[in-house]
């Protein structure tokens, strides 16, 4: 048997190819089952693949445009292909939360619904997600939740640094190798992972930068994937450097002291997001918003730190955070660790060969 699972292009390591990576190591390595996971940056992409797409026993499309997931589903039903969409947010209601001047809105929401009609099963990254989608497209038989979990990827690359460095060595490596900076050794070092390709997270950056006032010299707050020094006027303490290697990214989160995420409330999204699990796994304290940490059981100042509470006074405190991260910790590895989102795709996928029409 051959699944095909399509995803984004593997240019950039982002969290819409962390998900389809968890599929295909939820599937790798079962007899008699072959897995190709396929990037898909644009429609040619597709087209150049579409002879071997078109032999695959299940396809699975996650992470790609709404519009590449329509023209597989619709594809799907013509030929009789088993196709599954995995749905990691709503494009058009994120986007028009948001009010991303711009997005073709329209384009997006026919799109979608094209996407959440014709497949013949909708996977989704949470309850919200699956609720929100029938409201608007109606309900639907064949749709299921399979929750956010920590990256399968990241999970590997954190174990072998923790082995290979202790926290000072990976500290120097970090503040000499990664942000070229020797003083930020002595500081608290913080980071706010913001991807720019979503509005949701430029909104955060700007929320991050009303917190200039109430910063130390003794702070560093570290910004990744965005790099907008063009457009602000970004305080020495707060330093933007991009997009950066994973590995690099992992020995960042790991050697900090927290993770910023101050999402405004009109940033929604899918499912519970990576950069929160990843640092619970890690047991680092999260500060963030309601909405930063929308879908995930958690209480203020139990599971993580409200953003507000980042004043001066406070961010010197981290070792009182210590038992918040801890918390975030112990729901991270009970309710979204990778083996857990194993379980649930391939009670999904079996389900799916019961009933192969």
């Amino acid at each position: 048997m051959l699944i095909i699972i399509l995803c984004p292009s593997a240019e950039i390591i982002s969290g819409s190819l962390l998900r389809p990576l968890n599929i295909f190591y939820s599937l790798r390595g079962f007899r008699n089952l072959r897995v190709k996971c396929i990037p898909i940056k644009r429609v040619s992409d597709l087209l150049l693949q579409l002879w071997r797409i078109l032999h695959a026993n299940i396809i699975i499309a996650s992470g790609v445009s709404p519009w590449i997931s329509a023209f597989v589903a619709v594809l799907g039903r013509v030929l009789k292909k088993k196709v599954l969409v995995d749905f990691h947010g709503f494009a058009w209601l994120e986007a028009n939360a948001t009010n991303a001047i711009g997005f073709p809105m329209k384009v997006l929401l026919v799109s979608e619904r094209i996407s959440y009609g014709s497949s013949q099963y909708v996977i989704t990254a949470s309850k919200w997600l699956a609720d929100a989608l029938a409201r608007y497209f109606g309900e639907r038989k064949g749709v299921f939740v399979v929750e956010n979990a920590v990256p399968y990827v990241f999970e590997k690359v954190a174990h072998k640094l923790m082995k290979r460095y202790n926290s000072n060595t990976l500290r120097k490596y970090v503040c000499e190798g990664v942000l070229h900076c020797s003083d930020c050794f002595s500081k608290l070092l913080f980071i706010a992972p913001l991807v720019s390709v979503f509005k949701s997270n430029i909104l955060a950056y700007e929320e991050l930068l009303k917190l200039r006032q109430f910063l130390g010299e003794n702070v560093l707050i570290v910004v990744t994937g965005i790099n907008r020094t063009d457009v602000f006027d970004i305080p020495s303490n707060i330093v933007s450097i991009g997009y950066i290697d994973y590995v690099d990214y992992v020995a960042l989160l790991l050697s900090s002291d927290g993770v910023i995420l101050p999402y405004p409330s009109n940033a929604i999204c899918g499912g519970v997001r990576n950069k929160v699990l990843e640092a619970g796994f890690c047991k680092k304290p999260v500060i963030s918003t309601k909405v930063g940490m929308m879908h995930f059981k958690a209480l203020p100042m139990v599971h993580y730190v409200p953003f507000n509470a980042l004043l001066e006074k406070t961010v010197h405190s981290v070792k009182e955070w210590e038992l918040v991260a801890q918390k975030l910790h112990e729901i991270v590895v009970q309710q979204h660790s990778f083996s857990l989102f194993k379980h649930s795709f391939l009670t999904l996928l079996a389900y799916t060969l019961r009933h192969a029409t």
